[in-house]
């Protein structure tokens, strides 16, 4: 049955099969922190930013791959494009009602990978926002500047085929009733908890992750 290994001791293998598995050849996380600056018009005597949110997010492979080393050992120049929409709520003077003013940003970047050819590039993308009214700006010329955190996921995988020592197949186990009729308390198996990192030695593991590339 499934479970943790006891005793540090695991059986024999009863055979090596053949599976279909997603293999991750790199993991890493970015931090960027960006300033734009855009003209939105109409803002008067005591115009405020009252708010400032990312709506959505988009984030994709925008060119080809550069190997790095002629890419003997897999390493690449990869360069992402991320597009962000940004949602304001604008006061356009002290006595104006709020108006919602919505703005799209692209930021491309580059990042050295362990990406082979074959592999395929995924980003997930969090952040924030913070935007100002610039007060001497002169007619015409950018008047809201926004400071924006990214913190950018990237993923390498493929699909590839891994020989895998097996024990056996698994059928499924009968599940207990929660109580009996006769309100006996339940009849269970011990059950192993999740392993879980201690908070220090998962911030050491997210701290290595920092940088990307081939480790």
């Amino acid at each position: 049955m499934p479970g943790l290994i006891r005793d540090g001791h695991c059986p024999s293998p009863r055979e090596i099969v053949l599976v279909d598995a997603r293999k991750v050849f790199d993991f890493c996380t970015q931090e960027d922190l960006l300033e734009r600056c855009f003209n939105i018009q109409g803002l008067g005597e005591g115009a405020t930013i009252l708010s400032c949110r990312i709506t959505q997010i988009s984030c994709e492979e925008a060119a080809d791959r550069q190997p790095v080393n002629n890419g003997k050992d897999g390493r690449a120049i990869v360069s992402i494009q991320i597009t962000l929409r940004l949602q304001l709520m604008v006061r356009p003077s002290a006595t104006a009602q709020p108006i919602l003013v919505e703005r799209t940003i692209t930021f491309p970047k580059q990042v050295v990978l362990c990406a082979p050819e074959g592999t395929d590039v995924t980003c997930d993308v969090e952040g924030s926002c913070i935007c100002t009214v610039q007060p001497g700006a002169a007619q015409g010329e950018p008047n809201v500047c926004c400071t924006i955190q990214l913190c950018t996921v990237l993923t390498v995988t493929a699909d590839v085929k891994l020989l895998v020592p097996t024990f056996g197949s698994v059928l499924p186990r009968r599940c207990p009733s929660a109580a009996s009729p006769a309100g006996c308390p339940p009849d269970v198996e011990p059950c192993d908890p999740p392993v879980r990192f201690a908070t220090r030695q998962r911030d050491r593991h997210r701290a290595h992750d920092c940088d990307c590339g081939c480790g």
